[in-house]
């Protein structure tokens, strides 16, 4: 009789063991639950400018040496806005002015002055931020360079979140000297750069 109960209870304890291992089936065979599903978001950097454009024009049509133009609306001419999802700080650089119909043989050039001064053939731009100080203008470079506001607490230009806008206008200042009749073309680079 004795060993009929310590086969009983081994097989007994057999059963028990092979039940634990199936008891978080059958658990979730009873249970209601929930599907977990994870995604990773993409970060996207995007800009739009609503001005893609300034013809400038002066007196009869033509710009003038040594004189100075803004643009019709001097801090809200143009607007960026953030077509990300992304926290951007906004960045600027400019380029020589090259004569769009020039002959194959020959390019001339307007230079963009690096410190404001113009100069024969050298030419400066500025741009200025909606909000800033009054008539206050910062120089565009041939280096990009965070659009910054010139109050001192307001730092770097930020779109953080999609619909995000800020306003600028732009400063030109002729060469000094330049051969006239001629189209001149430069290209204003606006960049985004995660902040």
């Amino acid at each position: 009789m004795q060993q009929m109960k310590i086969r009983v209870i081994t097989i007994l304890l057999a059963i028990i063991l092979a039940a634990i291992a199936y008891l978080p089936v059958m658990a979730e065979d009873n249970s209601t639950g929930g599907t977990t599903i994870t995604v990773n978001t993409e970060s996207v950097m995007a800009i739009s400018l609503d001005k893609t454009e300034w013809k400038l024009e002066g007196e009869g049509g033509f710009v003038s040496l040594n004189t100075t133009y803004k643009t019709d609306l001097p801090a809200s001419w143009c607007t960026i806005t953030n077509e990300g999802n992304s926290n951007m700080t906004i960045f600027i650089k400019g380029d020589d002015a090259k004569w769009v119909d020039h002959p194959p043989d020959y390019e001339y050039k307007w230079f963009l002055s690096g410190s404001g001064d113009n100069a024969k053939n050298v030419y400066a731009l500025w741009y200025h931020i909606k909000g800033d100080t009054a008539d206050s203008y910062s120089l565009i470079t041939k280096t990009e360079t965070a659009m910054e506001w010139t109050k001192n607490t307001k730092g770097m230009l930020n779109l953080r979140a999609h619909g995000d806008a800020e306003q600028f206008g732009l400063k030109l200042l002729t060469p000094t000297y330049f051969i006239g009749g001629r189209t001149m073309q430069t290209t204003i680079i606006i960049s985004a750069v995660a902040a």
